[in-house]
């Protein structure tokens, strides 16, 4: 008697909303095969996904672009969708700093990467520490000999 085969196991693909922020935030071409069919699904059931999809697509191309006169353009579009009026409400408070942020060549990014670096150090030490030794061991990632 012959054993019926069973088909190979799927693994169930589950998404964060994390995961979705990321994968939607780019551009259809830089999406994973694996993940492709998924999102065009999505996109193609619910417009206002679409409409995120597009609006962050555009802002991103505006701030590599350095179009800081469409800026306004875009916050009238994307305040229209509930879920980005907050972000532009934000904007809106200080909406001089976000312009010169799109005109501006200078970059905080590597300041914001040493803060971060200096908060993951500071989470590590929790409750195990004082500055002192926190200080220690900022500095000493550059140290080819001991202190003295």
């Amino acid at each position: 008697m012959h054993e019926p085969t069973l088909p190979p196991a799927q693994k169930e693909l589950r998404y964060s909303s994390r995961q979705l922020s990321r994968l939607l935030g780019q551009p259809e071409v830089d999406w994973p095969e694996t993940d492709r069919p998924f999102l065009e699904y999505l996109l193609n059931c619910n417009e206002s996904i679409t409409q995120v999809h597009r609006l962050s697509l555009h802002f991103r191309l505006l701030m590599q672009t350095k179009q800081a006169n469409e800026l306004a353009g875009w916050c009238a579009d994307a305040e229209k969708l509930p879920i980005l009026s907050g972000f532009v409400r934000g904007m809106r408070q200080d909406f001089a700093a976000v312009e010169e942020a799109f005109r501006s060549e200078w970059s905080n990014g590597q300041t914001e990467g040493q803060v971060n670096r200096l908060k993951t150090i500071k989470r590590q030490m929790y409750g195990k520490a004082n500055f002192d030794l926190l200080r220690l061991r900022v500095l000493a990632r550059h140290w080819t000999v001991p202190p003295k």
